[in-house]
């Protein structure tokens, strides 16, 4: 149950990653290319969330999570998250059955090359300002689905 937690707060960063950096080079060219990807092989790594999973009714983030922090905590959150994500995934994943090789794809994204590009760039008013903005949109979507 661990991972699907992980995996859905694997979306909602990967969702605000892209939005929160901006002024970097990087983000503006390779970043949403890489949170593509990364959904890609996400999907591809296992089968639909199983229908128990649902049933259990949890939530791995408050859905206000990150509009309640100030601007400058969003880039923040996000890149911790992702951090965080990538110490996790850094453990054996033994019960469950995703596509090994797609798993290890998938980790080198996000430890490799997201955390590590998103440690170099800094941050501006108008990143900030549509992290709020994608976050928001991003709540509606999830309370208007429960």
């Amino acid at each position: 149950m661990g991972a699907l937690k992980v995996l859905s707060i694997v979306f909602v960063v990967l969702h605000v990653a892209d939005a929160a950096v901006i002024p970097c080079t990087w983000t503006q060219f390779r970043l949403r290319d890489l949170n593509e990807e990364s959904i890609m092989l996400l999907e591809k790594m296992g089968a639909s969330l199983p229908l128990r999973c649902l049933e259990e009714g949890w939530r791995a983030l408050p859905d206000d999570v990150f509009l309640n922090a100030q601007n400058e905590d969003l880039a923040l959150v996000a890149l911790e998250t992702l951090r965080g994500v990538d110490r996790i995934f850094q453990n054996e994943q033994t019960s469950v059955t995703w596509d090994r090789e797609t798993f290890g794809l998938f980790k080198n994204i996000i430890s490799s090359r997201q955390v590590e590009n998103l440690q170099k760039c800094g941050f501006s008013d108008c990143a900030w300002e549509m992290v709020r903005n994608e976050k928001n949109l991003h709540t509606q979507k999830i309370d208007s689905e429960y």
